[in-house]
């Protein structure tokens, strides 16, 4: 391109060249002829300014369309010598993109792993420790509302549960909801407060909260989840090193008879 330019201006010079000189011919040529029409005087100083007008005008034409096409050229050449690294920018960046949504999709897809394998736990422990105090039939939805508190302290039950094979007390209910608790976060700081568990214990487990005179028992009553008796039946079950396994037989690698 830059070469087509210079071709140019070299025509320009020349075009000029071959005016100038054919002017100086036709002037010779009509002082030696003495033919000087006054017309053609007057004429003549207006055709070579308008000739030489016209040659300015293309010259800055060519030299404007010069700059345009050097500066694109440039800017061209630039690009495309640029051009590696915005590919390598664009890769890197799809990259680090893929990176930041894997990071996102693992660490969710841990949590979901963690949390499976604490409710099938607790699932495990409820099927175990409760088979001789709810009939086999209704164990399903007995869990099933556990589980959901486990998996929300917020979660308060509308149904009481009313149906055992056996009684139970209030401080088997709160021994219960508290060893499944502990293994989720229970305490200042933590998930699940004392709160949370009593309310649960009040509402689900209504008909066993009450005194020996059949009055509610008040809600701070229920907070102390650990208190004993000596009619206990389900007992606190404490952690181990784990934090998370329950002291029945199949959590503890014991194989049964």
């Amino acid at each position: 391109m830059y070469m087509a330019v210079q071709y140019a201006f070299v025509g320009i010079a020349q075009t000029r060249k071959n005016k100038t000189h054919a002017c100086n011919n036709q002037t010779a040529t009509n002082e030696s002829t003495a033919q000087k029409p006054v017309f053609l005087l007057e004429a003549m100083p207006m055709v070579a300014e308008s000739n030489g007008t016209e040659s300015v005008c293309n010259a800055e034409v060519v030299e404007e369309i010069a700059e345009k096409t050097i500066a694109t050229d440039s800017k061209v050449i630039s690009e495309e010598a640029n051009h590696p690294d915005n590919e390598a920018f664009t890769v890197s960046a799809a990259s680090a993109s893929s990176t930041y949504q894997q990071g996102i999709d693992d660490f969710y897809q841990s949590q979901a792993e963690s949390q499976k394998k604490k409710l099938d736990t607790i699932h495990e422990y409820l099927l175990y420790i409760m088979s001789p105090f709810v009939y086999e039939e209704d164990m399903d939805e007995f869990c099933t509302d556990l589980l959901r508190f486990a998996m929300d302290h917020n979660y308060r039950p509308e149904v009481e549960w009313k149906r055992f094979k056996t009684k139970l007390s209030s401080f088997d209910v709160r021994h219960l909801v508290w060893s499944i608790a502990i293994r989720l976060g229970l305490g200042k700081g933590k998930v699940y407060s004392n709160d949370d568990c009593a309310c649960y214990i009040e509402r689900r487990f209504a008909s066993l909260c009450v005194t020996a005179s059949g009055e509610p028992l008040s809600h701070s009553t229920l907070r102390n989840l650990t208190v004993t008796s000596n009619s206990d039946q389900i007992h606190c079950d404490i952690q181990g090193a784990d934090g998370l396994l329950f002291h029945i037989p199949s959590q503890l690698g014991v194989e049964k008879d």
